[in-house]
């Protein structure tokens, strides 16, 4: 799925040199979200990935029950459909000590592998009108919004109206910007891995052990995803990844009887390092952030999906009306930053007081204990990390 300048997808983009209205860095879910809804509004859209489709990436790949709405916005869920996700309407969470908690979702949720649905977006997105250039690995950007930027990636270059950064957690792009959220070291590893194993019907489990937590859930296919979050040093004190994977099963007895069945799908862990649960500016040299580029949420949270596709339509569309006339460049800076920050910050917040206590055995312990005797305290949290309306 590579642009092709001798047969660009819409006849009004210009090949020597292609120039757009906007500028996509990153093809995940909010870079997808993006060029799907700006392509739709007929302006003239690029979007750079760096990898190819389909790939696996670490992630959960829980889609929270608003999610459904969004794609069925963007156009993609009879694509997705086609491929028989599966559908939970309960979570659990267990401790080492085997304190349980169950709780209803506020509705269904669904799960779908990365490896399909960026595919599916990314397909969305080119039949929109977007160019698509994958393999793409974008190094710099300079300009501005008055006079234009241009990006390098990989062998091309693009010059461009408007930019969106939806390049991820953290990348080489982060750097070239100078970032200021490179400069605080973040002791958080991911890993993620798909099994063969007896399903987990109906709903989303996540497992803890001291440092850490390890979510299952199905899929597609029969496969059911694992995807874990812990502490640098904890993971490093293993010496390997399936050194750790072995010590981790040995903290938390339920996670430790499921695994005993399990068999792995891929290769080898999918891994990343030095995830970034900290603040991080929502626009940058003119540059629109959205998704993990603009803010990453714990992934207990479960709504991480969610907001990388909502903040990628926020950001189309502050966008549009940009490239519209109805804001100026400085306008378009300070509402989008404000806007994003109403949507999503409060969430954030909770989810990384929620992860404190996942990381604390005890607490979380004590946390569940309470919140089966007070079932509206579950409620609750659940409501607060997720744009689920009352």
């Amino acid at each position: 799925m590579t642009y092709n300048p001798e047969k660009p997808n819409r006849r009004d983009v210009p090949t020597k040199p292609p120039t757009f209205d906007a500028v996509i860095i990153g093809g995940g879910l909010a870079g997808c979200s993006a060029a799907i809804t700006l392509a739709e509004r007929g302006w003239r859209v690029a979007l750079i990935e760096a990898g190819d489709y389909p790939r696996h990436r670490v992630c959960g790949e829980f889609m929270s029950p608003e999610c459904v709405d969004t794609l069925n916005t963007l156009g993609a869920m009879p694509a997705i459909r086609e491929h028989a996700p599966t559908w939970m309407t309960y979570a659990v969470i267990t401790t080492p000590s085997g304190i349980t908690w169950e709780g209803d979702l506020p509705a269904t949720a669904m799960g779908i592998s990365r490896y399909a649905l960026d595919a599916i977006l990314a397909q969305r997105a080119e039949n929109a009108g977007a160019a698509v250039f994958t393999n793409s690995r974008a190094t710099s950007i300079e300009g501005n919004l008055r006079d234009g930027f241009t990006i390098t990636a990989g062998k091309h270059t693009l010059h461009a109206k408007t930019v969106i950064g939806a390049h991820g957690k953290r990348s080489n792009l982060d750097r070239a910007l100078n970032r200021s959220f490179l400069q605080q070291r973040q002791p958080f590893v991911g890993l993620k891995m798909h099994y063969e194993a007896p399903p987990i019907t109906s709903r989303v489990e996540l497992h803890t052990f001291t440092g850490g937590y390890c979510g299952l859930s199905d899929v597609e296919g029969g496969v059911v995803n694992a995807c874990l979050l812990a502490r640098e040093d904890v993971f490093r004190a293993a010496g390997s990844i399936p050194a750790f994977v072995e010590w981790m099963r040995s903290e938390n007895p339920a996670l430790n009887a499921w695994m005993a069945e399990a068999t792995p799908v891929l290769d080898r862990w999918q891994s990343i390092a030095q995830v970034p649960f900290v603040d991080k500016r929502a626009v940058e040299h003119d540059i629109l952030m959205t998704g993990d580029a603009a803010g990453l949420i714990a992934p207990l949270a479960g709504n991480g999906m969610g907001m990388g596709m909502d903040g990628g339509v926020l950001a189309a569309r502050y966008i549009h009306d940009y490239l519209s006339g109805d804001l100026t460049a400085p306008a378009l800076a300070k509402n989008y930053a404000a806007a994003w920050r109403r949507q999503f910050a409060g969430r954030m917040h909770t989810g990384r007081f929620l992860q404190a206590l996942m990381f604390r055995p005890g607490l979380l312990a004590a946390g569940l204990r309470a919140a089966n005797t007070l079932p509206a305290l579950g409620d609750f949290f659940i409501r607060n990390t997720r744009d689920v309306k009352p």
